[in-house]
């Protein structure tokens, strides 16, 4: 076998025959597929990183002022209008009163006005380099937070649309007779809230490309996107549009509401006063009661629960991917070794934990009596696998594994239908393969499972995956390199949640004043509660 020393993390691929970067990557295995697509469907013109709702009132007027005052189509002077306009906000977001999270630009702000020059800062300096690129300004992206962040989920909802038809230039959408909220309306209540001189200083500034901080001090509270006005037009809307059906522009014939009913869910979550308000708390709250309402299964919070239970499944395989490589490094650290070999060792320790937990009484046990043994619940078994190390986070992942199979096998069908009829279920999914594959493998002994399972399902799937990505290009995920039966350790991944939207929508309502900062339904949040209750519709 050929000794391949790999410099500046570089190696030759023989069948690529060209040099190869390897990166860190994401999804090492490939099953936050599933995940993302459930959370895009439950949540959709949402995102997980747009936490402040008012920027959409904002950009809809901003767009909107765009168009009456220089209305021109060159995409270029629209991403400058854009840029400045973000960077004034995150200026501004320095001298807010309270918290000022979530404000795109806002740590570069932070960092120009406490090491200022002067009480004037220049628009120019903060969003472009003198060569005209957006490296190590505010923002690096060049069409802003706004590109970057918002659009999608803007143009989603419904707000905003492309104007010419190659797309490159934005304009808010028109009030229209059917009773789907639109950008204009936005823009008009966006404009009713702030007072004209300073609306006028607003473009003051930014025409002439600087601010001081006085200035800056004029525009609040006005240009404040952390505070909605109480019963103002601007709170209404962006309250009906969140409530919208969920594609207002999408011709159906039974139009989808998944965004209502989970901000239903999560509000009646909310009303019973948890302990602890977190995005992971409702989905796990959905888990626990397998997305029953009152013994009644609900769409959408049956949604949430076939979103944790892929969130079990990869992290459990992710976790076993990791704990397996940190063994391989461990052991072996950069040089070859043997698969058939580290494979048979990586399985004999995990059998080893197994039998010193209890769980299994030799090597031989046969995997559903191992099932039977499992006592802890998912959640306790996820804990315990994102404490570990090594071989045993191998072994929590894969105890992980069989405790979802033992505590969802009623409902595997249930879910298997749930992510096929909406197009969720993704190559690699939990409950297809509990329901394909798992059950024929139920009478394995633990060593020869565990073997196979770290083989097909592990080390080759990550390759498959990682060559996927590739694609032709020049840049590899790979954690590891096989080459004549031999392994060698390259990096590794820690296994990690995706993040569901729910933090971001719980912002949301707590800028609608419809969740208090001590996390309780506030008197106008119970409103909005009875009046989106399914026995209303």
């Amino acid at each position: 076998m050929s000794q391949k020393v790999i410099n500046n993390n570089q190696s030759i691929f023989p069948f690529f025959s060209e040099r190869m970067n390897f990166i860190r990557g994401l999804d090492p295995l490939g099953l936050q597929n599933t995940s993302d697509s459930t959370f895009s469907l439950l949540l959709p013109g949402l995102n997980n990183v747009t936490g402040r709702i008012r920027y959409y009132s904002f950009y809809s007027w901003l767009l909107d002022e765009y168009s009456k005052q220089l209305g021109n189509t060159n995409p270029e002077e629209q991403r400058k209008f854009i840029r400045k306009a973000e960077y004034i906000i995150a200026l501004c977001s320095q001298f807010y009163p309270e918290e000022r999270g979530n404000i795109p630009g806002s740590n570069y702000a932070k960092l120009k006005v406490q090491n200022k020059d002067s009480n004037t800062f220049s628009l120019k300096v903060g969003t472009y380099n003198s060569d005209g690129t957006t490296a190590n300004t505010y923002w690096k992206y060049s069409w802003g937070a706004f590109g970057q962040y918002y659009l999608g989920s803007m143009r989603d909802i419904g707000i905003i649309i492309d104007r010419e038809v190659n797309g490159g230039v934005y304009a808010r959408t028109n009030i229209n007779e059917n009773n789907i909220i639109s950008g204009e309306e936005l823009a008009e209540a966006f404009d009713t809230s702030i007072q004209k001189d300073k609306k006028k200083l607003f473009f003051n500034c930014l025409t002439k490309g600087f601010i001081s901080e006085d200035e800056i001090a004029d525009l609040l509270p006005d240009f404040n996107l952390t505070s909605i006005i109480k019963n103002s037009e601007e709170q209404k809307l962006l309250i009906r549009l969140l409530l919208q059906k969920d594609f207002p522009y999408r011709i159906e014939e039974a139009a989808s509401t998944h965004r209502k009913e989970s901000i239903y869910h999560l509000l009646n979550f909310i009303k019973d006063e948890p302990e602890q308000l977190s995005d992971r708390q409702f989905v796990y709250s959905a888990y626990t009661e397998k997305g029953l309402e009152k013994r009644e299964i609900k769409l959408s919070l049956f949604g949430w629960y076939y979103y944790q239970f892929n969130e079990y499944w990869q992290y459990a395989n992710t976790s076993i991917l990791n704990g397996t490589l940190s063994y391989l490094e461990s052991n072996h650290g950069p040089n070859w070794v043997s698969l058939q070999d580290f494979i048979s060792n990586c399985s004999k320790l995990i059998c080893d934990v197994f039998i010193e937990n209890g769980l299994s009484s030799s090597d031989n046990t046969q995997i559903k009596d191992i099932i039977k043994n499992i006592d802890s619940s998912e959640y306790e078994l996820y804990s315990k696998t994102a404490k570990d190390t090594m071989i045993n986070k191998v072994c929590y992942g894969f105890l992980l594994m069989f405790s979802q199979f033992k505590n969802n096998k009623e409902e595997l069908v249930q879910l298997k239908e749930y992510g096929e009829r909406f197009g969720l279920a993704k190559d690699g999914e939990g409950a297809g393969y509990f329901l394909k594959i798992f059950q024929s493998k139920l009478e394995l002994p633990l060593m020869k499972y565990i073997s196979e399972y770290l083989f097909k399902n592990i080390i080759y799937r990550h390759q498959y995956v990682a060559f996927k990505k590739i694609r032709g290009g020049g840049l590899s995920t790979q954690k590891f390199i096989i080459e004549d039966h031999h392994i060698r350790y390259l990096g590794n991944f820690e296994a990690s949640y995706t993040g569901p939207r729910i933090g971001n929508l719980i912002s949301f309502l707590k800028d609608l004043h419809i969740i208090s900062e001590e996390d309780k339904l506030t008197t106008y949040g119970q409103d909005i509660l009875t009046q989106i209750s399914p026995s209303n519709d």
